[in-house]
């Protein structure tokens, strides 16, 4: 299988329509799956997501890690916000 180093969400990229797992066991991947990539921590290197095909690992998936705390997504592309920014207030 395929490694895949997840990114830490940036401030501000948080899309108002996906949801954070959070990984409650170190030892145990919050996702398991039959498909070809690994997802590990970008922080520590904890296993996230064993078997996981890339389309299920979209934008709105985020995983707490349970060793470092970490917020991960891996998503290769910036997420954008899922509303328009309101103008002028």
């Amino acid at each position: 299988m395929t490694v895949r180093k997840m990114r830490a969400v940036a401030a501000g990229e948080v899309p108002v329509d996906g949801g954070t797992a959070v990984q409650e066991r170190a030892d145990r991947p919050v996702f398991r799956g039959n498909g070809e990539h690994d997802y590990v921590c970008v922080s520590c290197g904890s296993l996230l997501a064993a078997g996981m095909d890339p389309q299920y690992m979209t934008r709105r998936v985020r995983v707490r890690c349970a060793r470092c705390r970490t917020v991960n997504i891996s998503a290769e592309l910036p997420v954008q916000a899922a509303r328009r920014p309101r103008r002028g207030a």
